[in-house]
């Protein structure tokens, strides 16, 4: 694949990821103050969490119960805000979601996001990182916003 096709790749996941957090406010997502095309680049003026990415916090401390039930409880509530708006995230993972140094949990990394509407109900692309994608994922059964509550067959 040519370098300029990988480069041009690139930039349209960098800018889904700016339409995201311009278009969508929520608690739980990542703030965008302003971006701008410099020559060929996209930069984005962004909220900086600094107690940074989970990754990084669970390769240092153990998280108690409270801990996790908290992150998980504002990671669900980005996704609900996000599927109430008709779009899907797919690609959560612990690098995804961003802390603050008070606690506060914020989901980022936009790039994969895709718009669920009545021309496009569901989709079955395989994108994001596999070690963290769901069996109807891998298994290329349609999906859209709604849970499931089962391995497919």
């Amino acid at each position: 694949m040519p370098l300029s096709v990988v480069a041009d790749f690139a930039m349209v996941i960098f800018f889904f990821q700016v339409v995201i957090m311009r278009d969508y406010q929520h608690v739980n997502v990542v703030e965008m103050y302003k971006s701008y095309l410099v020559g060929d680049e996209l930069w984005v003026l962004m909220e900086f969490l600094q107690g940074g990415a989970l990754t990084d916090i669970v390769s240092q401390i153990r998280l108690n119960e409270e801990q996790i039930a908290t992150v998980c409880e504002s990671v669900l509530q980005a996704l609900s805000y996000l599927h109430s708006q008709g779009v899907i995230h797919r690609d959560i993972k612990s690098d995804s979601i961003l802390l603050t140094l008070d606690g506060r949990v914020k989901l980022s990394d936009f790039g994969f996001c895709a718009q669920i509407s009545k021309d496009v109900p569901k989709r079955k692309s395989l994108v994001g990182t596999p070690y963290w994608m769901a069996p109807e994922v891998i298994a290329r059964i349609p999906y859209a916003t709604e849970v499931r509550n089962r391995v497919p067959p």
